[in-house]
């Protein structure tokens, strides 16, 4: 993974700072791709979901109009794709922290948070990942997953922390910088 040097003329904005409308032809991320929307009216709200087909996100919506729904039903798609794919990062992050963390999975929570990506109780065992985090390429979510997952052991940014992450992943510097460079929270 190779970090572009690119210099952007502009602010890059945080997706949740953008004002989206939830239209056809409107770009929107999914896991560090951005693909053109296509709304689909469906007959009954039922129906109401979203999808990656031939290169579109395609929204199936019972009032296609409506920003508001339009909205609602392509964040529970997000949230129904992050559930699946974040228990998964969350469990290889807990094999590769074998050497450091001890005992059963962590709970998963996923939520929108507007400053951080991630959270963890190493008390209680909770760990949070934000939502946002679906739209960011894989390799900068299990950077994510790895960080909180050690957060298990080490509580805080110490020595011993940093030199487990980079034990079990090498490449975590340039992860977080790509994260942080184009995906701003």
């Amino acid at each position: 993974m190779k970090l572009e040097q690119t210099k952007f003329p502009y602010k890059i904005i945080p997706e949740h700072e953008k004002k989206y409308r939830f239209t056809t032809g409107e770009l929107h991320k999914y896991r560090g791709r951005y693909y053109p929307l296509v709304v689909k009216l469906t007959a009954d709200p039922s129906e109401d979901t979203a999808e990656i087909c031939q290169g579109h996100l395609v929204l199936h919506s019972s009032n296609p109009k409506s920003p508001v729904t339009n909205a609602a039903v392509l964040d529970e798609w997000y949230y129904n794709q992050a559930k699946a794919l974040f228990a998964g990062m969350v469990a290889k992050a807990m094999l590769n922290a074998a050497p450091y963390v001890k005992g059963k999975m962590p709970r998963l929570r996923i939520k929108r948070m507007l400053d951080q990506w991630g959270a963890c109780n190493p008390r209680t065992g909770l760990l949070i990942l934000n939502l946002e985090l679906i739209k960011v390429p894989d390799e900068c979510t299990a950077f994510v997953a790895q960080h909180e997952v050690l957060h298990l052991k080490f509580p805080s940014h110490n020595n011993a922390f940093f030199a487990a992450m980079k034990s079990v992943m090498p490449d975590w510097v340039e992860r977080e910088k790509i994260l942080k460079t184009y995906y701003p929270v």
